[in-house]
């Protein structure tokens, strides 16, 4: 006979045998396999179940009976015998399967109770029940020993006994003592807990054996795990989560503590990616930190096409040339560097990203932040981290909207139909004073002709023609699951982007895959990205085009078919760009990106990291630029009404451009922390990159028909013109090395250093040292800021670095060749020098110095920082003159520095805090100042500069010493003179003259703002939240081209439309006093008259967040549903008044 103890273990055994998803059971081999029989009866299906039940029993006898032998076996395992096992992350049952090799004991336990949970560390010298009681402590599980076996099992949470059962009760409160409701205190991995009351009281009941940890959770505060530890009553402060994402700073390479961080860093989390959600990413970015700086472009407006100029702190290169100044060739030469997850992607992806896939941005400032990447971080870094996978079932997030982009010609004003014919009846355009009879009867009749058309009620707005509200889409959906051990995700997005212009459109598309394998102290990630772009222009033309069209001309004939061209008072024609819109015109682009990184990671033991890297991506891409030889291109000028031009009508320009790099990187870090006051960290990394670039583009025309847009269909190459390409490759290699100390949190010290080698440079100019140094004081962890009322959080730091640039072509240290392709001696072909070189080029060094402050008060509810900064670039590039008899006029040396000083401030308060009744208000300011100063120019600068003052040439941007590179120079002016509508400028003896003459020109300003911010307002009411985001700009000066094109403007260019400032800001006669001079023939100079000083105040962003969670969500299964109203650009306002937008408007977007 079995005795009572021994018929429960039976049981419990059974009761596991029978569960359906037992990892190991003990086989049960029932009699009369294959045989039917007919149970319906009653007494049949009782007698049956009698039978089975007795043949269990005899098979439980036999095998307690058989172990009985060893019943020994698992005591002395669970008594005596010693394991020792090394964990890193491990799963569960990886730690049974591990105990079973070494024990040769079996686990018996039901999958779905231990998916999920891990243990970690080292285990050494213990029993069997010591490494069970370690890795379940904190577990809802149980273990029980039967015989070799060991039952793994759920804690009941029934109070069997009075005494096994403890209570736990505790207050709930804020950071001002008031008590917190509605608080969520929960059993740690449990489903087990309770919510506080109106006092913030709560009171809970736990068998005794499952007293753990208590996790405290509630919106808007940070959640808190406490350690029960045989207490009775836990009183808790929660805290707000301000600034949680600022725990830890991503560098790319390696993850650092912001409490011992010197550098100057903004850090972004994916919540405030949507509450500042611009037009794209870079226009999110500048919402958020002003010192992220979107260079204004009044020509490109808000084109979804056109990537815009980005800079951190200033600019730290200088143009080649004069000419490059005025072109903004030179402006990318500042672009910050682009980092996602660790690899190097470009600016254009980055604008195209989908927010959805991001967790993290940093944007690194400074040279402690920035001297890890060496060579490439002199103009900033941003570091991107992706959502990684998180384990359990299967998860799915999808959000679809649509978004307007609306016209803004808020900035325009110019005359109607019955104005436009009045002031050209004003200026004499149809005086027939000296004109002979012909001329002047075809003028009259033109005259009453358009006269007739006004009078009718003609009033074309032609500024509404090309424009439309455009119309937009975009979805997103993330997949993600897996156990602890194997986790996945996928993501698809789709992005399309209506601009305001008919036809402008932007599609992006999409998809990620990430896979993320752990095993022992290894762990694999592996993530695939395929991206595709197709964006085409508008084929309406240049914006600006319609802006001088006359309102008395109407689009379409009696017909209904488009004018091809009008005719204006004096006889000119001006092509009709709705009909050059009607004709089959292409301007497209496309590409394709295919990314793919892996990575390993290797806990070797505690403390010690080492990670391995690989990236690989392809890019390829081609462009179509066709019109037909209707266009009206070929009908605007004498040269295509040539006889042998008629065939050459019509073009087509295609390109093809096509890239690829390669990044490995290995990296080791190792932290420790001594005799609890010692903190140290200490990284290593080794980089090799190699990219490699070829593009070509071929020119032809003389197609016939608009239907003929196959390049194929082409008659010739472009007149003068052949197939043009170009192919480069470049190689870089880097070791970094990073040591962080820190002394009982309170001082902390970080030095990091970098050696960059790459092929750009000549070959003795190769390799050079970056390096930076910080340090910094937590001044709120010393003894006497202990438990302030006051100040909670104050932190001051100091850095000095030296980062580098190589921002220029690839070949541009070594001597080049061409080769003739149209000339040849005999059969050999031959080649040509192309470029000298220059052997001796030097890396540009950029030397960092950052103080910087952080302070909370009042635990948080006020905070700020402070940063102010210098930067000077040395070594930078420039053209050096040459005798023209070397067969060149330059070369490229190193010979430019440049200063860039200013400051940062951040200030955020909460105006309410009430998590009683959960409405929060929030606002926050930041400013960004900087000064931009040139130290020193070449001499050929120099000279281009000194003629361009001479040439009598109208360029207001040129380079001094002393002076910024965004400098505006113009001839000084004192306005009109009353008396005679005339310009009074000085001359550069300081006399007053009414000759306009170049050599006068003095500095006036510069184009971009000394000062920008932002100011936002962020308010929550349980699960609404509306965020305002206000930007402003000041310090900086603006030519106004609108006021020479539109307003001050000959007589012969009000043939054109123009602006009422016409009308009413002339001079008409003596003794006006007007800021425009009188009609005449005299054509406007550049002067100071029309440098104006900006100041601007938008708002940038706006956005309504609600969600929606209910039990009846819960009941379709959903976690929540979100809705989203967000709003770009919504209005603008700028103390100069000058028309937006000049090749494509600007626009206000709402997305939903």
């Amino acid at each position: 006979m079995l005795k009572d103890a021994e018929k429960r273990k039976v049981k419990q055994i059974y009761r596991t045998v029978k569960s359906r998803n037992a990892r190991q059971y003990i086989p049960a081999k029932f009699p009369a396999k294959g045989i039917m029989l007919n149970v319906n009866s009653k007494f049949m299906k009782k007698t049956i179940e009698k039978l089975i039940w007795l043949m269990i029993k005899m098979k439980l006898m036999c095998l307690v009976i058989a172990l009985a032998t060893t019943s020994l076996n698992a005591e002395v395992w669970s008594q005596q015998k010693k394991i020792s096992l090394r964990l890193g992350e491990t799963g569960l049952e990886q730690l049974f399967e591990e105990m079973q090799q070494q024990t040769k004991l079996k686990f018996i336990f039901n999958h779905e109770d231990v998916v999920g949970y891990t243990v970690s560390g080292s285990l050494r010298g213990m029993t069997v029940a010591e490494v069970l009681d370690a890795a379940l402590a904190d577990k809802p599980l149980k273990y029980e020993i039967v015989d070799d076996h060991i039952i793994i099992s759920p804690k009941e949470f029934v109070q069997a006994q009075v005494e096994e059962v403890i209570k736990i009760k505790g207050k709930v409160t804020d950071h001002t003592g008031e008590p917190l409701p509605g608080v969520t205190v929960m059993l740690k991995n449990t489903d087990f807990g309770v919510a506080t009351d109106v006092n913030g009281l709560y009171e809970l009941s736990i068998q005794k054996n499952l007293a753990g940890t208590l996790v405290f959770s509630f919106v808007g505060m940070k959640a808190q795990e406490i350690a029960i530890n045989g207490r009775t009553e836990i009183n808790v402060k929660m805290e707000s989560e301000v600034a949680e994402m600022d725990e830890v700073v991503v560098t790319g390479i390696f993850n650092k503590s912001r409490e011992s961080y010197t550098g100057a860093v903004t850090t972004i989390s994916d919540k405030e990616l949507k509450m500042f959600r611009g037009r794209n990413m870079l226009s999110t970015l500048k919402n958020i930190d002003p010192a992220f700086n979107i260079v204004a472009d009044n020509y490109s407006g808000s084109d979804p096409n056109t990537l815009p100029t980005v800079n951190i702190r200033g600019n730290s290169s200088l143009p080649m040339s004069v000419n490059e100044l005025n072109t903004s060739v030179s402006q990318q030469l500042n672009q910050p560097l682009i980092i996602m997850d660790g690899f190097e992607i470009s600016l254009q992806k980055l604008m195209d990203f989908n927010d959805e896939e991001i967790e993290s941005i940093n944007i690194l400032k400074d040279a402690s932040a920035t001297a890890i990447y060496g060579s490439r971080g002199a103009n900033g870094v941003v570091v991107i981290t992706t959502k990684v996978p998180t384990p359990g079932k299967l998860k799915m997030v999808a959000s679809a909207g649509f978004s307007l982009e609306i016209p803004d010609l808020s900035s325009y004003n110019l005359l109607d139909a019955e104005e436009k014919l009045a002031l050209e009846k004003e200026v004499g355009l149809y005086d027939v004073t000296g004109k002979d009879p012909h001329s002047a009867q075809q003028l009259e009749e033109q005259y009453y002709a358009t006269l007739k058309e006004v009078l009718r009620g003609v009033d074309t707005y032609w500024l509404s023609k090309p424009l439309r509200t455009g119309v937009g889409q975009n979805y997103n959906v993330r997949l993600e699951g897996g156990s602890r051990e194997l986790r996945w995700s996928a993501g698809i997005s789709y992005n399309n982007i209506a601009g305001a212009m008919k036809g402008s459109v932007r599609n992006t598309f999409s998809g990620t895959i990430n896979l993320a394998y752990t095993v022992k102290n290894l762990r694999f990630q592996n993530q695939t990205m395929l991206d595709y772009n197709n964006s085409s222009e508008s084929k309406y033309g240049s914006f600006s085009q319609y802006t001088e069209l006359n309102p008395y001309w109407t689009e379409k004939d009696e017909k209904g078919n488009y004018y091809k061209s009008f005719r204006t008072v004096l006889g000119n024609y001006v092509s009709n760009p709705l009909y050059d819109a009607s004709l089959n015109v292409r301007d497209e682009s496309k590409y394709n990106l295919v990314t793919n990184n892996f990575s390993i990671e290797w806990n070797v033991f505690q403390g010690l990291k080492l990670r391995g890297q690989i990236g690989i991506s392809k890019r390829q891409g081609n462009s179509d630029v066709f019109k037909p030889a209707e266009h009206s291109t070929f009908n605007s000028t004498t040269e295509w009404a040539k006889p042998e031009n008629f065939f050459k009508k019509g073009s087509y320009r295609w390109g093809y451009t096509e890239s690829s790099s390669l990044e490995s990187r290995v990296t080791a870090s190792y932290s420790d922390v001594f005799k609890d006051k010692h903190q140290l960290y200490a990284g290593l990394d080794w980089s090799l990159v190699q990219s490699k670039s070829y593009s070509y583009s071929i020119f032809a025309q003389g197609f016939s028909n608009q239907d003929y847009d196959f390049f194929g269909n082409a008659r010739q190459y472009a007149e003068n013109d052949h197939p043009t390409g170009t192919e480069s490759i470049s190689r870089q290699v880097g070791f970094t090395g990073n040591v962080n100390y820190t002394y009982d949190n309170r001082y902390y010290a970080d030095f990091s250093f970098r050696m960059d080698g790459s092929s750009q440079f000549g070959s003795d100019k190769r390799f050079a040292p970056f390096y930076s140094i910080g340090i910094g004081w937590n001044i709120h962890r010393e003894h006497f800021m202990r438990n302030p009322d006051v100040i909670n959080t104050l932190r001051l730091r100091m850095s000095y670095g030296k980062t580098g640039s190589q921002q220029f072509a690839s070949y541009e240290a070594l001597r080049t060749y061409e080769f003739y392709s149209d000339k040849r001696y005999m059969m050999w072909n031959g080649a040509e020098l192309k470029g000298l070189g220059n052997k001796d080029l030097k890396w540009q060094v950029t030397d960092q110095y950052d103080v910087g402050i952080e302070i909370g008060l009042w635990n948080n509810r006020i905070s700020g920082t402070f940063d102010v900064y210098k930067k000077q670039t040395n070594n930078l590039l420039s053209k050096m003159d040459l005798p023209l008899a070397n067969g060149f006029d330059s070369y490229t040396a190193n010979v430019g520095v440049v200063d860039n000083i200013g400051f940062e401030a951040s200030v955020s308060g909460y105006v309410v805090r009430d998590t009683e009744r959960e409405i929060i208000w929030m606002l926050t300011g930041k400013l960004a100042y900087t000064k931009n100063e040139i130290k020193k120019l070449s001499e050929a600068i120099k000279r281009q500069t000194e003629r361009a003052l001479h040439d009598n040439s109208e360029i207001n941007n040129m380079l001094f010493e002393g002076d910024s590179q965004y400098a505006i120079y113009a001839v000084p002016s004192l306005g009109i003179d009353p008396s005679t509508g005339k310009e009074l400028f000085l001359d550069a003896d300081g006399n007053v003259t009414s000759v306009w003459n170049s050599s006068a020109k003095r500095y006036f300003g510069q184009t971009e703002p000394k000062f920008r911010g932002n100011f936002n307002s962020l308010f929550t009411y349980k699960n609404l939240t509306v965020n305002l985001n206000f930007g402003f700009r000041w310090g900086g000066q603006q030519y106004n081209q609108t006021l020479l094109s539109k307003v001050e403007v000959t007589n012969s260019a009000i043939q054109y439309n123009v602006e009422r400032r016409v009308w009413a800001d002339r001079w008409q006669k003596p003794g006006d006093l007007k800021p425009f001079k009188g009609y005449g023939d005299e054509a406007t100079k550049a002067s100071s008259r029309f440098v104006m000083d900006e100041r601007v105040f938008e708002l940038q962003s706006a956005s309504v967040s609600y969600r929606w969670q209910t039990p009846f969500i819960s009941k379709l299964k959903l976690e929540s549903i979100n809705f989203d109203l967000n709003m770009s650009d919504v209005f603008y306002v700028s103390s100069i008044k000058r028309e937006r937008g000049n090749n494509y408007p600007f626009e206000r977007r709402m997305e939903f």
